[in-house]
């Protein structure tokens, strides 16, 4: 946990103040008084209480970090204290395998619109896709032979069928590329959004030839983990490039406070570097913005290697114009990547907050108890007390103030933790 004053400037402080209270007393009475001042001082200024206190709050957070199956790195446990806003991805919410729920074709046969899709999404491998390809194998559909294949990131697959271009993706990306949607189209693909179901488009030429509408399962704790997130006071926001009936019918039964729907990445992006320049300490969970958060959440298994990197990451990773090794990257660089945290699920992170808040929260009670103690001891043991005609603070005595501070402070803490 991130420290108010560091630890080591206490112990330089305390000897420079016992070697201040050593000569004045020399100057003033001689050695007699100077060497029990300056222990006495050296004693009440050592920084004990604060160490332990650092130290049981620091426990306390990382104690919750492995009781969650969690794995962190940088000031992944210093952000997550200030974390105010959670973006989400689609595939965290849902569970089990997606199937298709409707096709609906426009002039042509329901085994025919499939056949189109199937023949588009044989190279990609989005979850969809293989949705299709193996749905059209068990009807045992004739797939037709392409040229030109090519998935497109974010939008959807493509290639050429008989000089004609075939498209199988978000309906904005069909239509932007010129393919007509029409009103009977428009109109069915509202209702199944609106139903909670995802809908793609198939367009042959410059038409869209009908609709493939995806059912999947919700995930009982990511709906849970979001409850808690809410209860906590902690915004969510999902991002998909879905359409916005789709993404607010999502967002609707999960119970997530904000949707961001049908916008490329770099729309995204900047969306969150705006919330960031609002204040906003943010939490992504949608891989391909670790440049634009502050800290990045890994939801893998717990037996997947460390700090799992988003398919996004891994294509800049491996592409030699920015190919670099940790060890070539300047300081700067280091520092300006986020933080990362690594979890199993999704259902710890709510406690996880609340864990890092807490430890926090002991960490300045003991601070300043901590302070409240060093004032106590330190004045009389400076001399404070024999300057008004008093005698000076006995280095035993001292030393069991010292041992109570330590006791009380501790104690305060590891309560408040």
């Amino acid at each position: 946990m991130h420290r108010p004053i560091p630890i080591r400037f206490f112990f330089f402080f305390s000897v420079a103040l016992a070697i201040a209270a050593g000569l004045l007393w020399l100057v003033l009475e001689g050695p007699e008084s100077a060497v029990p001042a300056a222990l006495a001082t050296w004693i009440a200024a050592l920084p004990v209480p604060y160490a332990l206190a650092c130290l049981f709050a620091d426990r306390a957070a990382r104690k919750a970090l492995a009781d969650a199956g969690a794995d962190a790195n940088g000031d992944a446990l210093d952000l997550l204290k200030d974390v105010d806003t959670v973006i989400l991805r689609r595939s965290l919410l849902l569970a089990g395998e997606p199937h298709i729920k409707e096709l609906a074709p426009e002039g042509m046969t329901q085994s025919a619109l499939l056949a189109l899709a199937a023949s588009a999404e044989q190279e990609a491998e989005h979850p969809y896709a293989r949705v299709i390809c193996e749905t059209a194998e068990n009807r045992m559909l004739r797939l037709h032979r392409l040229a030109a294949a090519n998935v497109v990131p974010h939008a959807g697959a493509e290639a050429l069928l008989t000089r004609q271009a075939l498209r199988v993706g978000r309906l904005d990306w069909l239509e932007d590329e010129g393919a007509k949607l029409s009103a009977e189209l428009a109109t069915r693909a509202d209702q199944l959004s609106t139903k909670g179901l995802a809908v793609i488009g198939v367009s042959l030429g410059r038409r869209v030839r009908g609709l493939i509408a995806f059912e999947q399962d919700l995930s009982e704790d990511a709906k849970a983990a979001i409850a808690e997130l809410n209860r906590a006071r902690v915004k969510t926001v999902l991002f998909t490039s879905g359409s916005r009936r789709y993404g607010m019918a999502l967002a609707k039964a999960m119970g997530i406070a904000e949707v961001k729907s049908g916008a490329s990445p770099d729309d995204l992006a900047r969306e969150l570097q705006l919330r960031k320049a609002r204040g906003s300490v943010i939490a992504s969970l949608a891989p391909g913005f670790e440049s634009s958060a502050d800290l990045v959440i890994d939801i893998a298994p717990q037996d997947t290697p460390h700090l799992i990197a988003s398919t996004a990451a891994i294509e800049a990773a491996t592409s030699q114009a920015d190919a670099k090794t940790a060890d070539e990257k300047s300081g700067a660089e280091l520092a300006a990547e986020p933080a990362h945290l690594q979890l199993a699920s999704l259902t710890p992170l709510s406690s996880l907050i609340a864990a890092t808040k807490r430890a926090a929260s002991a960490l300045r009670l003991g601070f300043r108890l901590s302070l409240l103690f060093f004032v106590l001891l330190v004045l009389p043991a400076f001399g404070v007390l024999h300057a008004a005609g008093g005698p000076f603070l006995n280095p035993v005595i001292t030393l069991a103030g010292l041992l109570l501070s330590t006791i009380v402070t501790s104690a305060f803490t590891l309560h408040r933790a």
